[in-house]
């Protein structure tokens, strides 16, 4: 019985394993700032996330709303539009500010747009 027990005990401890390898699930925004040049009004983000998992995300416009609109969507997206209204710019040179949420947590994203 007891050598029984022993040979258990090794095939038990043979099988565990040490593996400490942890997937970390994130989103990843990219680039963090935007520069709009006179005349620009389409610029690009990407957003997309480290796993297969579903992933939707919001883009939500802290300030100048009037100026910038909030967009949505699912999945990976390297050419996400953040579109400006040129008709709506009081002054030279604006600044906002975009957040990017999904379950994966939030970016900020800095907006300068010169007149």
């Amino acid at each position: 019985m007891k050598i029984l027990f022993i040979c258990l005990f090794a095939i038990a401890i043979n099988g565990c394993t040490t593996d400490t390898t942890y997937t970390v699930h994130e989103m990843v925004v990219s680039p963090k700032s935007l520069t709009f040049s006179s005349g620009d009004t389409v610029k690009t983000l990407s957003i997309t996330h480290t796993c297969t998992c579903p992933f939707s995300w919001n883009v939500n416009v802290l300030t100048l709303t009037s100026v910038l609109q909030n967009s949505t969507g699912s999945g990976d997206n390297t050419q996400v539009p953040i579109k400006i209204d040129r008709t709506k710019l009081t002054r030279d040179t604006l600044l906002a500010s975009l957040q990017i949420t999904s379950v994966y947590g939030k970016d900020t994203v800095q907006v300068m747009i010169l007149k």
